[in-house]
């Protein structure tokens, strides 16, 4: 899978204990691959990896654990893909903030209190995006619904454009993932 890990810590066995990289991109696409649309995270998350290129890791996973926490510090900027049961129509992307850790026993976590965490324990949180692909099967099974599966096609099109500019636009106020000004965060009508 190339820059791709599927060790929920960021690491495989070839880079653990490696020095950490220089400040890149990191993306995370998370979900359950047996809940039919919920895999739509991992999906792009590994079709993305068929094309590595420097400055970006990938990470797809299962649910979103503690351990990324220490990947997140390190990285210069993060977009975690998941799906979303909303009964939204559109991909979007809108800019995270990070929560106040609270001590937990949990396996899973969502993203804002994986940025707390970072900055918490390791003193370091990027700026963040959610992207958030809409689905509508998420019954056991596997394979995408029609909806999920454009979805995909979009998020792959908008991530991959926004990675060609390397930019790193929510950190100026008012702009969305993709560099333009949007209020709702919205990237269905964006071209």
């Amino acid at each position: 899978m190339g820059n791709c890990s599927r060790n929920c810590d960021g690491t495989d066995a070839a880079t653990r204990g490696a020095a950490p990289s220089p400040a890149s991109i990191l993306i995370i696409g998370y979900g359950n691959t047996l809940r039919r649309d919920d895999g739509v995270g991992v999906s792009v998350a590994e079709r993305l990896a068929t094309q590595p290129r420097s400055g970006v890791q990938i990470i797809a996973c299962h649910q979103l654990t503690p351990e990324l926490a220490e990947p997140i510090s390190r990285a210069a900027a993060v977009v975690f893909v998941d799906a979303v049961a909303d009964g939204a129509r559109h991909v979007r992307m809108r800019c995270i903030r990070a929560k106040a850790v609270v001590p937990s026993l949990a396996h899973a976590s969502s993203p804002a209190l994986l940025l707390g965490l970072a900055r918490a324990v390791f003193g370091r949180q990027p700026p963040a995006w959610l992207l958030t692909i809409p689905g509508e099967d998420f019954g056991l099974g596997e394979g995408f619904s029609t909806l999920a599966q454009a979805g995909v096609r979009t998020a792959l099109e908008r991530i991959e454009a926004w990675l060609r500019r390397q930019q790193l636009p929510c950190a100026r106020a008012g702009k969305n993932g993709l560099g333009r000004t949007s209020p709702a965060g919205s990237l269905a009508d964006q071209a």
